[in-house]
């Protein structure tokens, strides 16, 4: 079984495994990736468009046995931790950050972003379609988006968008299939902005906080200025930044 899909161009590598999994076609692991993509979507319905040659557009598929809904925000961390080390093993220089709740940073700007769409019954997760778009060859970004940044930028190399999309599926699955290790001390290590102050948004207001952490539920832990520690979910605050 061919566990790597090559597209030349698909709308979206999240939406082609949704068509899969609705034919009967989706495997777990299952990884597909397009050359080019012209409809992918993030966080909020933001479009992520992907060029040709400069950019890691693909889907993972994941059909977890028995999984509660409420280990949804482990399964979330476990994938961020799983591209950051992909990233690591690639080039250590790149020291990615998990920036709360879907993005991966690196000196500050955005590396990488991740959609994960849940098929939810019975109270158990049926299946996962882990959207992840990179940014890897670009060598420069328009100003609608200039906090982005790029494997090429941070490195001032080239890289092959399959051979990164590769790695990290094999990084990826081997944080989904790990129940042995102690992973969330090492997820602690990579949080971004961990004992800095930021502006944060609410529904009724906006202010500063220091960001102590991510809980294993999965909500942001800030502090402000009464050193009361508040847990966030991700619908209720709002990063001033990128």
């Amino acid at each position: 079984m061919d566990y790597f899909k090559i597209y030349d161009t698909l709308d979206s590598t999240n939406k082609e495994a949704q068509r899969l999994l609705a034919q009967g076609a989706g495997i777990n692991g299952l990884t597909l990736f397009a050359r080019h993509q012209t409809d992918g979507r993030g966080q909020l319905s933001r479009v992520w468009i992907s060029g040709p040659g400069s950019h890691v557009a693909m889907s993972i598929i994941h059909l977890p046995e028995h999984l509660p809904i409420s280990t949804l925000p482990t399964l979330s961390m476990k994938i961020s931790l799983g591209i950051v080390n992909a990233l690591t093993s690639i080039d250590p220089s790149i020291q990615p950050l998990i920036k709360w709740p879907n993005d991966i940073y690196a000196t500050g700007k955005k590396l990488c972003g991740i959609l994960i769409e849940n098929a939810l019954s019975g109270g158990k997760v049926q299946h996962s379609v882990i959207g992840i778009g990179m940014n890897v060859n670009e060598k420069e970004f328009p100003s609608p988006i200039s906090n982005a940044i790029s494997l090429y930028q941070l490195t001032g190399s080239e890289f092959a968008p399959q051979q990164v999309a590769l790695i990290i599926r094999e990084h990826v699955m081997a944080m989904l299939e790990e129940e042995t290790y102690d992973w969330k001390s090492d997820y602690d290590q990579y949080v971004f902005g961990k004992g800095n102050q930021f502006t944060f948004l609410s529904e009724d207001s906006r202010f500063e906080a220091e960001v102590v952490g991510i809980s294993m539920q999965g909500h942001l832990i800030l502090k402000n200025g009464d050193d009361k520690l508040r847990h966030y979910a991700s619908h209720e605050v709002k990063w001033v930044v990128g």
